[in-house]
């Protein structure tokens, strides 16, 4: 159940103090639709991109501008949220969100049908997938903003990873459903267009549920004047001081490197398994979907069980996340069995699902009252930057040896738990989680 959380720390700038039920419960629907149409994006692409007729490290390439805009976005929409309220950047977010998954329908249908040439499918729809890198990233940040500025220390990390928790269980249903929704004279369009006209419906309710949050000026002033006053170093208002900054940059760093090799395992997942498999794109999607399913329901428990159940405090989830990962990438490499890849992938997302709440709620708590916005962008555009190049790094390192890109993440993930182990900001402070979780 949905508890009532009161934030005592902190207010946020309207001067609201409390984060309802029904809010939380609309906002968990928000994260929790964009995953699953993007994650059934990720999912179909590949049978997209061979039924087409587009080469592999160009399928994975498409979603690099996208990435790049996402990144670079988030934190300016962070900063304009502080101004006009953390609701009017969730509509922005969701609107890009409609629009991009409906023009990109269009483009790959008009590609199935011979109308548009290989090359002239994957610009267009590189384009039209940019409007919601520039956009989308407003839902995110602002999302993440508005539920951390509404609660407690003792609190944040349970809201925290209860919405990534959304995240996870969008993650379930994309590559579940998107098999079900190829369909008709749509054909591999479909997933885009079914999970557009969620969006828009969406978009709607949070026009009518949430209510206006629009800072007044003197609620600014004040903030900035308790700013001011807080005896704790000055920190860089920017968010290259954020990165620099010695409480918050750790787990700013820790989430770009571990998004960054949680990225090669699901953009690569797709060709791995058709070629395991043998079959043709079409034929190979539903395994697609059963793998990626898999590994989101394992990352869904680690959530909304594990995280609230054993208490885990954000140090411990990095330690946890990094060495549960590492162990999937090593299944991966000597995997020689779809069933195997599978279980592979479930071990690492459940890695990688105690990761994301750990280093999400340890840079919020890691932050002042007057930062939860700029924190959030910067966590937000974390989601992008790690899919710019790495993409297409993983698929050429998997053309050039299928195990090469599960060596780097093992790697890379060896590299992260030491960190983990090791780095004083990281080892100061272990704030608990509430008593009683915001799910239950």
């Amino acid at each position: 159940m949905l508890q009532r959380l009161r934030n005592t720390p902190g207010a946020p700038l309207t001067g609201e103090t409390t984060l309802s039920k029904g809010v939380f419960a609309l906002i968990f629907v928000i994260s929790m639709a964009m995953a699953v149409g993007n994650l059934g994006l990720v999912s179909v692409m590949p049978a997209i991109g061979r039924a087409i007729g587009i080469s592999d490290h160009l399928v994975a390439a498409i979603f690099s501008l996208s990435a790049l805009l996402w990144a670079i976005s988030a934190p300016h929409w962070a900063r304009v949220s502080d101004v006009r309220g953390r609701k009017p950047m969730m509509m922005l977010g969701l609107g890009g969100f409609v629009f991009s998954m409906l023009g990109c329908a269009l483009v790959v249908w008009a590609g199935l049908q011979a109308l548009l040439a290989p090359m002239v499918v994957f610009l267009a729809f590189a384009a039209i997938r940019g409007v919601f890198g520039l956009l989308g990233s407003a839902t995110a940040s602002s999302s993440q903003a508005y539920v951390a500025e509404r609660t407690s220390e003792k609190d944040r990390t349970a809201a925290l990873s209860a919405l990534a928790g959304a995240l996870g269980m969008g993650t379930i249903i994309g590559p579940a459903v998107s098999p079900l929704l190829v369909f008709g004279f749509l054909g591999l369009a479909g997933p885009m267009t079914i999970f557009a006209l969620i969006a828009a419906a969406i978009l709607i309710a949070v026009a009518v549920v949430i209510p206006s949050d629009r800072p007044s000026a003197q609620a600014r002033a004040a903030a900035l004047k308790a700013s001011a006053a807080d005896d704790r170093p000055a920190r860089a208002k920017g968010g290259i001081g954020v990165w620099r900054d010695k409480d918050i940059g750790p787990y700013l760093w820790f989430g770009l490197l571990s998004a960054c090799a949680q990225a090669i395992n699901v953009y690569t997942l797709g060709f791995v398994i058709m070629d395991e498999m043998a079959l043709p794109a079409t034929e190979a999607q539903g395994y697609i979907g059963i793998a990626m399913a898999a590994g989101a329901a394992a990352g869904l428990v680690g959530q909304w069980v594990l995280i609230p159940g054993l208490k885990m405090t954000p140090r411990r989830l990095l330690r946890a996340g990094a060495v549960l990962a590492l162990a999937g990438n090593l299944v991966t490499v000597f995997a020689s069995e779809i069933w195997l890849l599978t279980i592979g992938y479930v071990v690492l997302t459940l890695g990688f699902s105690f990761c994301r709440p750990g280093f999400t709620a340890g840079s919020s708590l890691a932050a002042r009252a007057d930062q939860q916005g700029l924190v959030a962008g910067m966590v937000s555009s974390l989601s992008g930057a790690a899919i710019v190049v790495t993409p297409v790094v993983g698929v050429l390192l998997y053309e050039f040896a299928p195990a090469a890109p599960f060596v780097l993440n093992c790697i890379v993930m060896s590299g992260l738990a030491l960190y983990a182990w090791k780095n004083a900001s990281l080892r100061r402070g272990e704030p608990g989680l509430a008593q009683t979780s915001i799910v239950s």
